[in-house]
């Protein structure tokens, strides 16, 4: 939902405010609400099944999207929230769910191909939705986005019963929820390799969200790209990440080096995204098509790994809460990234700004 936004936003009427500095803060708000969601999902999970979440969660979001129909940029704002909201069910629940059926010895593998369908419905986007924004106008891109989310919502009902009633039928006694469920820190402190991972998260997910963000508009304005040929790089970016979270989860269940090849991602973002910032109208587009692959390795390609290393990290009955928790900070890194990112190029344009998310 937030990328259909992002990848859309250089066509959206001025007064939603969604150019570079809104969009910014409207992926600050998706996101703030994101770490609400995720945390509420994981107390929830056992109570209603992972997949009733998810799909609530989609539903929830596309609802939201489609009050910026309205055109009201305070409502615009309102609905950032709520789409977030309806984004925190996906990362504990497909944990959850995944863990109990898969082997732990192909759990990187099964983890980055669940992850993949992020970026691939990223590349979609980028592909989609600029030609239907180009032929029909944006509330016809928007309206095609929102119909996907309730079809995906239809789609995954038959395998609710079979899939959810087996969480709910194990699950422990219900607790009443706490205040300290919405902030879930408490499992990290209790697993020192969870607060590196934490961290790492925190600040990967700063760049994948800049970059996610950013990528449409630096490419429209910056090197006068229509808005069809940046939403091409944005879906080559998207399907780079799709490709590189299978292949590194692959090869972290043959090699059992989740530490080295997380730490590769970062020297890869750093690179790619210091060369980005020289990009202007006069750069070819094949080498922008091929710095957006790279972005999209670097950035967007650990998450699977990511996940399977939380899940490692502790006991079965305990994967829900660590995948929230470490989420959590995730989903800090993707509010405070956008924000810190628009701030830098308000300051000082995209060569400071891509300069910080290299450092």
């Amino acid at each position: 939902m937030f990328s259909a936004t992002a990848v859309v936003a250089p066509a959206l009427p001025p007064e939603l405010g969604l150019d570079e500095s809104g969009l910014g803060a409207f992926g600050a708000l998706t996101f703030a609400g994101a770490m609400l969601g995720t945390s509420v999902a994981a107390f929830l999970l056992t109570r209603h099944g992972p997949v009733r979440l998810i799909q609530a969660g989609v539903l929830l979001s596309s609802l939201a999207l489609a009050v910026l129909f309205a055109g009201v940029p305070a409502l615009a704002l309102l609905a950032a929230v709520f789409i977030g909201i309806g984004y925190g069910p996906n990362a504990p629940g497909g944990s959850y769910l995944l863990s109990r059926h898969t082997h732990p010895a192909r759990r990187s593998l099964i983890f980055s191909i669940k992850q993949s369908g992020v970026p691939a419905g990223g590349a979609l986007v980028g592909i989609l939705i600029p030609l239907v924004e180009a032929e029909h106008g944006w509330q016809a891109a928007l309206s095609v986005i929102i119909g996907i989310g309730f079809l995906t919502a239809a789609v995954a009902q038959p395998w609710r019963s079979r899939l959810d009633l087996d969480v709910i039928a194990s699950a422990a006694a219900r607790t009443p929820m706490r205040l300290a469920d919405l902030v879930p820190i408490a499992v990290v402190r209790g697993h020192p390799m969870l607060v590196r991972i934490a961290l790492m998260s925190f600040t990967y997910g700063a760049g994948q969200m800049i970059l996610g963000t950013f990528l449409v508009i630096f490419l429209a304005e910056q090197a006068a790209m229509s808005l069809v040929a940046a939403g091409a790089a944005f879906s080559a970016m998207q399907i780079s990440s799709f490709t590189i979270r299978m292949l590194a989860g692959w090869l972290n269940d043959r090699l059992g080096q989740s530490r080295l090849i997380l730490a590769s991602f970062g020297i890869v973002t750093a690179v790619s995204v210091t060369v980005l910032a020289t990009v202007d109208a006069d750069t070819p587009y094949w080498l922008v098509l091929v710095l957006a692959v790279f972005c999209g390795a670097g950035a967007a390609g650990w998450n699977g790994v990511y996940l399977a290393e939380v899940a490692r990290q502790v006991p079965e009955e305990q994967i829900a809460s660590a995948t929230a928790a470490t989420v959590f900070f995730t989903y800090f890194g993707l509010v405070v990234g956008p924000a810190a990112f628009s701030l830098l190029l308000a300051l000082s344009g995209y060569t400071l700004a891509f300069g910080g998310l290299a450092v």
